[in-house]
C-alpha cells in the first residue's frame, strides 16, 4: 500500500479523513496526494438572471483561486504530519468520476463520511465504492492510523475475499485480527476454513469471533459486533449494483457508511 489518494473539496479544511490520511501515509511510509475537487455552482430554475450569473462566477473563481492556492498549506501541513513528498492535484469533473480517474494510480481512497456535504452522503460514497476499482477507506471521527485491531467482517463471498486480499498490508501490520464470521449460505460454506489458511500463510492468525452477524439488521449487528471486539478498523465488502443509471447499495452497506463510527476499509 505505497499510494493514498485523498478527494476533498475543502482546500484549507483538515477534517477527520484528512489526518487519517496523513497518520495512514507516515506510518506505511507511503506517498499521499490530495484530489481538489472544484464543485458545480448549483444556483437554482432563475440560473438567467443577473444575480445568480454573478453569484455563479464568483463562485467559480473562489474554487479556481482555491485550487491554486490550497496546495502549500496542504503540503506544508501533511509534511509536518510526516508525510513524504505528498502531492497536490485538482479535477473538474464530477466528484465520483474524478475519484474513479485518479484512482487508477492509487492503492487506497480515504473518504470523509459527512451528512453535511453532499459529497460526504451515503450516496455518493457508494457511487465512489462502485465505480473507483479500489478499496476505500471511510472515516467519520477521529481515529489512529495505521489501526493496531482489525474486524474482518467475513461470509465467503467474492467482495469479502477482495476486500480481505486488498487489506493484507495492513492487516499484516496489525497486533490483533478478529474475523467476524456471518453464517453461511451453502455457496459461501465451503470458503469459510480457507480464510484462516489464506491469513496464516501471510504471517497473520486470526481470531475466530463465536458472534454471528444478525440476519434481520446485518449492517447494524455488524457494526455492534466490531465495537464489541474493540476494533479501530472494519474490513468488508461493498455491496450493490446500478440500475437506471444509478448505483444501488447493497443494506448493509448503506447502513454502515451512515451510521459506522470506526474507520470502515471497503472493497466491491
Amino acid at each position: 500500500m505505497h499510494d493514498i489518494l485523498l478527494p476533498t473539496t475543502d482546500a484549507y479544511d483538515r477534517n477527520a479523513a484528512s489526518v487519517y490520511a496523513a497518520q495512514l501515509a507516515a506510518g506505511l511510509r507511503a506517498s499521499l496526494s490530495a484530489l481538489y475537487i472544484v464543485q458545480p455552482f448549483l444556483g437554482g430554475p432563475d440560473f438567467n438572471s443577473p444575480g445568480v450569473i454573478a453569484e455563479a462566477v464568483g463562485y467559480l473563481l473562489e474554487q479556481r483561486k482555491a485550487a491554486v492556492e490550497g496546495a502549500e498549506p496542504f503540503l506544508d501541513w501533511a509534511q509536518r504530519q510526516g508525510v513524504e513528498g505528498p502531492r497536490w492535484e485538482t479535477s473538474d469533473a464530477p466528484f465520483a468520476r474524478a475519484v474513479a480517474t485518479a484512482a487508477c494510480w492509487h492503492d487506497v481512497i480515504v473518504l470523509q463520511a459527512d451528512v453535511d456535504r453532499e459529497t460526504g452522503r451515503a450516496a455518493t460514497l457508494g457511487e465512489v465504492l462502485l465505480t473507483c476499482g479500489r478499496p476505500c477507506i471511510v472515516v467519520r471521527g477521529v481515529s489512529a492510523a495505521p489501526p493496531r485491531r482489525i474486524a474482518v467482517a467475513w461470509n465467503g463471498s467474492g467482495e469479502c475475499i477482495r476486500a480481505v486480499h486488498s487489506a493484507l498490508g495492513l492487516l499484516q501490520r496489525a497486533d490483533d485480527v478478529v474475523v467476524l464470521q456471518s453464517e453461511p449460505t451453502a455457496q459461501s460454506a465451503a470458503l469459510l476454513p480457507r480464510i484462516d489458511a489464506y491469513l496464516e500463510r501471510h504471517g497473520i492468525r486470526a481470531i475466530r469471533h463465536p458472534h454471528k452477524i444478525g440476519d434481520r439488521a446485518p449492517g447494524e449487528s455488524l457494526l455492534l459486533a466490531a465495537e464489541a471486539n474493540n476494533a479501530d478498523l472494519l474490513v468488508m465488502g461493498a455491496y450493490g449494483h446500478s440500475r437506471f443509471s444509478e448505483w444501488v447499495l447493497g443494506g448493509a452497506t448503506r447502513h454502515v457508511l451512515e451510521h459506522a463510527r470506526l474507520p470502515v476499509f471497503l472493497r466491491h
